[in-house]
This record gives C-alpha cells, sequence and structure tokens, in this order.
C-alpha cells in the first residue's frame, strides 16, 4: 500500500511538473508569436536589414526652348567584396527568369558575365579580386569599374550577384560650356551649388533621396530576392530660365570680341523683351565655365551684370527728359540757349563734353547733343523729390528680383543727402549707379509704354510630378504715362538719326531708338578715374518696339575705340535678335524732331 501511494505520489508530481512547464512555454510561447512578435521582428530585422540610400538626381537647368544647359550625368561605382568572391567558391544561387527554379553561378562565371558588361575579361577581374585579397586576406572591398552609366548599372544589377555592389557617383555636367555660364552658375563637390541658377533655384532643384534595404546573411553577403524599397527617391525639379541659348552665344561672342578690339577692361550686354521683361540673353567677357570653374578669373565667375553697379552717364537722361514731359514742364520742342558751361551755384559747375557757342537746342537737340548743360538747365525746373521719385519709379535704387542668389540695388541716396553738384549730377546720370540690367528696365519701360515690367531670368520651376511654380519677379509699375512714352520713343529715334551713332547702328527695314552714354567711375579715392565707360542702349523697331539691347564697354585703350565698341555691339546684338525671333521690319517711315529753334 505504501508502495503503491509513493509512486502515484511521483506519477502526480511530475505530472504537475509537466503541466507547469507546458504552461510556462506556452505563456513563453503567445508572448513570442503574437505579443512581442513584432518587436522582436523589428529587432532581427534591423540586425540583418541593410539600409541603402536611392539617391535623387540633381534636376536640369533649361533654356526658354527646353535646351539643357545644366544636367546631371547619371555615374556608378562598380565594387565587389573580395573575401566574399572566393568564399566558398564566390558559388550563389540565382533566381532563374519568371522566379520559378534557381541555378547556381561560380566565381569564375560570374566573373566572365561581369567584364562581359563593362569591357573587362573575366581575368582582369580575378586579378583584381586576388590582389586586393593578397594586400588583406579579409579585404571587403574593391573596385570593379568607376563611373558607368545607368544602362550597364541596370545589366549589371540584373545578375544578381550577391557580393557586387554599387555606389553613386552622379556628376554635374554644363554642355555648353562658359555659354550662360555667368547666370547658370555652378556646383562643388557633391554637387553643392556655388554660384548663379544653381544657388538661388537649389530648392527647385533638389530631390529628396529614397531608400532601400536587402538582408544579408552572417557572411555579410545580401541574400537574394530580399531588397526592399522602403521610399522612392524623387529627383529635383527643372528651372526654366528666359534666355535663349543660340542668342547668349552670339552675345558672348560679340562682348567678348569688342571688349578685345577695344582693349577696354570688361564689357556686358543685356537683351530684354520690351513687353515681358524676359532677359533673352546677359552676355559677359570672359564668363565662367562651370565645367572648370578654376580655369575662369575669379573676378568673372559672378553674374556682373546684376551685381557690379556703375555711374549710367547720358543713358539717364532719358529719365530727365522723360520727367520733364510726364510733368508738363517741356515738351520735346521746348527751347533752351545752351552753353558749353555752366555755373548754377557757387562752387557747382560741370560742362558738356565739346565746347560749343551758345546753341539754339530744343529738348530734342540737348538730347541728341548729349549736353549736360541743357538737361541741368531744363531738369532743375524739376524739384530735387519730384526727379527722385521719377528714379525710383524707373527702378534705380531698388534691388531687382530676376531670379539670382544676389542681385545689387546700386545707389540713390535720398535728396536730403544730395550735396549741391550731386543734385544736378544725377540728371544726367551721375552721383547714382546701377546695374546694367536696371539700365535696360528703364528703356524697357520707355518701350513698354511707360510700364515698367520687373526683369526676369527664371521662368519658372516644374517638379517631377508636373507641378509649375512661377517665382515672383516684383509688381509692375507705371513710371510715366503711355503718352510720355510715346513721345519719349520720338525723341529716342531721333537721337539716333540726328547724331553720329546713325551709321553704326542702323539695319536695313528697321527702325531704331535710343541713347548713348560715356560715364566717368569713381576711382575709390574720393576722386574720378580718367578713363570711362561707354555705353549705348538702342530699342527695336522703334514703331512696334519689342526690344532692348543695353550694351556697356568699360575703360577702352581709347574713348573712340569704346563709344565705337559700345554702338557696334549693339548693332551686331540687334542682328542676332531679329534673326533669333524673326522679328518682321518696321513698317512706316518717322520724320525726326526739330533739334533747334
Amino acid at each position: 500500500m505504501r508502495r503503491t501511494r509513493g509512486r502515484a505520489g511521483r506519477r502526480l508530481l511530475a505530472i504537475a511538473i509537466v503541466l507547469v512547464g507546458a504552461v510556462v512555454f506556452g505563456v513563453r510561447l503567445v508572448d513570442l508569436q503574437l505579443v512581442s512578435a513584432a518587436a522582436l521582428n523589428d529587432d532581427a530585422s534591423g540586425k540583418r536589414a541593410v539600409p541603402i540610400v536611392i539617391p535623387s538626381l540633381r534636376g536640369d537647368i533649361v533654356d526658354r526652348e527646353g535646351r539643357i544647359l545644366a544636367t546631371t550625368d547619371e555615374r556608378y561605382d562598380v565594387q565587389l567584396s573580395p573575401k566574399n568572391a572566393r568564399l566558398g567558391g564566390g558559388k550563389f544561387w540565382r533566381l532563374d527568369e519568371g522566379g520559378v527554379g534557381t541555378t547556381q553561378v561560380t566565381a569564375e562565371e560570374a566573373f566572365a558575365e561581369i567584364g562581359a558588361i563593362t569591357g573587362q575579361t573575366a581575368e582582369e577581374i580575378a586579378e583584381i579580386v586576388d590582389g586586393a585579397l593578397a594586400e588583406n586576406p579579409k579585404s571587403d572591398f574593391a573596385y570593379v569599374k568607376r563611373s558607368v552609366d545607368l544602362t550597364t548599372l541596370n545589366k549589371l544589377k540584373a545578375l544578381q550577384i550577391p557580393w557586387l555592389t554599387f555606389d553613386s557617383n552622379h556628376a554635374r555636367v554644363y554642355p555648353n560650356g562658359a555659354v550662360a555660364g555667368n547666370l547658370i552658375g555652378f556646383a562643388g563637390a557633391d554637387s553643392e551649388p556655388q554660384a548663379g541658377v544653381e544657388l538661388s533655384q537649389n530648392e527647385c532643384l533638389t530631390g529628396v533621396n529614397g531608400e532601400e534595404s536587402y538582408e544579408r546573411g552572417a557572411d555579410g553577403v545580401p541574400l537574394p530576392g530580399s531588397a526592399v524599397v522602403n521610399q522612392q527617391a524623387v529627383n529635383g525639379g527643372t528651372a526654366t530660365l528666359t534666355i535663349d541659348l543660340d542668342l547668349q552665344y552670339e552675345a558672348q561672342q560679340t562682348i567678348n570680341q569688342k571688349v578685345a578690339e577695344a582693349g577696354s577692361e570688361w564689357g556686358r550686354i543685356v537683351i530684354m523683351d520690351s513687353q515681358t521683361g524676359e532677359l533673352v540673353a546677359v552676355a559677359e567677357d570672359g564668363s565662367v565655365d562651370p565645367n572648370d570653374v578654376d580655369a575662369s578669373d575669379p573676378s568673372k565667375r559672378e553674374a556682373r551684370s546684376f551685381v557690379d553697379p556703375y555711374e549710367p552717364g547720358s543713358t539717364f537722361k532719358t529719365i530727365t527728359a522723360a520727367a520733364l514731359i510726364d510733368q508738363g514742364v517741356a515738351q520735346p520742342s521746348t527751347p533752351n540757349l545752351t552753353p558749353w558751361t555752366w555755373e548754377p551755384e557757387p562752387s557747382v559747375g560741370f560742362k558738356d563734353s565739346f565746347q560749343h557757342e551758345p546753341m539754339p537746342w530744343t529738348l530734342t537737340g540737348i538730347m541728341v547733343n548729349s549736353s549736360n548743360v541743357g538737361i541741368s538747365m531744363l531738369g532743375s525746373q524739376l524739384g530735387e523729390h519730384t526727379r527722385y521719385d521719377y528714379l525710383r519709379a524707373f527702378g534705380i535704387g531698388e534691388s531687382t528680383a530676376a531670379g539670382m542668389p544676389l542681385e545689387d540695388s546700386g545707389l540713390l541716396y535720398p535728396p536730403e543727402q544730395w550735396d549741391r553738384q550731386t543734385s544736378y549730377n544725377t540728371m544726367f546720370g551721375q552721383g547714382v549707379s546701377s546695374t546694367i540690367v536696371q539700365t535696360a528696365g528703364v528703356y524697357q519701360t520707355i518701350a513698354n509704354g511707360g510700364l515698367r515690367v520687373p526683369p526676369s531670368v527664371v521662368e519658372s520651376c516644374t517638379a517631377e510630378d508636373g507641378t509649375v511654380t512661377e517665382p515672383d519677379h516684383g509688381d509692375p509699375v507705371q513710371a510715366v504715362s503711355p503718352q510720355t512714352a510715346g513721345t519719349m520713343m520720338q525723341v529716342l529715334e531721333t537721337v539716333v538719326q540726328k547724331s553720329w551713332v546713325n551709321d553704326f547702328v542702323s539695319i536695313p527695314g528697321y527702325r531704331i531708338a535710343g541713347k548713348t552714354g560715356t560715364a566717368e567711375q569713381a576711382d575709390g579715392q574720393g576722386g574720378y578715374r580718367a578713363d570711362y565707360v561707354h555705353s549705348f542702349v538702342g530699342i527695336f523697331p522703334a514703331d512696334a518696339p519689342r526690344y532692348v539691347i543695353a550694351v556697356s564697354i568699360a575703360y577702352p585703350a581709347s574713348g573712340e575705340a569704346g563709344a565705337m565698341a559700345a554702338v557696334t555691339a549693339f548693332h551686331d546684338a540687334a542682328e542676332a535678335t531679329i534673326r533669333t525671333f524673326h522679328i518682321p521690319p518696321s513698317t512706316g517711315s518717322f520724320e525726326p524732331l526739330s533739334d533747334t529753334f
């Protein structure tokens, strides 16, 4: 009896232990499979999964016709793990086409497949592997081929070789070299923007990188078929500029040639659509080649037309004349007996560029002969604040917002800060400074019925999904009445027909309006340089204004060479513009206004 009871007790104890164990294991199983499953899976995946960045492409910069100015060359480095290529013979299993079945591939077979795509032999790739292992038996990295294109990359990926890996090596490329280099700017290492539109439109051009992951075995080799895309890459947008690539090229050729012929320090050409304010060409001598920045003059790497203001000189007489007409103080026929020197106040005086007897010039004649004295005698009938307000209305002293990273406002002090000499000098473009883009804007205003449309060089940004965003360049300003603008067009056309420039700017079949400028420049020591900046700004066709071209040639070997370079550069650029945009000839004739009384 006792022996029976002992055995029964032991059985019950064993059963109890088994039951308790089963409950414990059951609870643990429930915890592993249900309660903690997600966390454990994540932890395991984190140890097995390898994240890989899918690089986005930086967007293109294109001209108004969609032609590429800057793009990203998709290049990739092909690399392998030498130790894994030789470990166990480097064999691996490859999924058959369609995902049904697998085929074993040896390292030697893989070497041959790789070489057939990269242009190498199987032996060459084997040498890469063995050479790396000779230096380091545990080597996990060696390059197979640097900088392959996307087509080659995709072919290599299709081989499903687990110990073959890839790394992006994208490069920024500028297919037109220095053409529009001053506007496009350039990028540094890792496509980091440094200047120009590359910098100003960086938000538009920059994409969002994606991410994929794969699981790896204990040997670090990716497990076939384990790659998962966690986030798709979104490429950068396309920045469209207002410039025309062909016209930009011709304008740059012209300004480089004229600067060389005149022996000048620098030169610039701006071509602007008078109706829209779009800059269709902005050319500067010696523009940077974004493909080889170090080969460029450091002082010429920026878009100087937007950041380098200078005193414009007589081209600003157009503002004073327009203000006089708009205020009803004068008309083109208003007479003024004009001496060649004038001292309106004690310690204040100036003169014309040539000696002459007192001349019976009208306001038109004063413009034709570019008389500092005449425009000041008439202009002084306007109050200083009135003249200041007109300068501001024409965009002087106000930064442009064309789409560049930096755009200078020029220098225009308020009247309260003018000394007596400056009060007069501002009427003929001295004592005030502007960029050449701002100067072109003055004539755009006259050509467009007195309505100033802010200049633009960036037209839009188109995201990868097709969304188009247009930048805000500012609001139009009615600087003078349409009637005043129309009258000034007659004055400026008379200036061309009756002055020395006519023989050099004329284009058969096209009526031209415009004005010259010869301006002193500050020497940085409280005085003025002995040489000048020579300019010409023209509007054409004068009967139906469509384009404005502003040219400046600085500090030539001789004044005559500089003035000639400016007007002939206008002529060549105007002919190129006519060809590019198929501008029809003028209709009707023009009777010049009287320049004397």
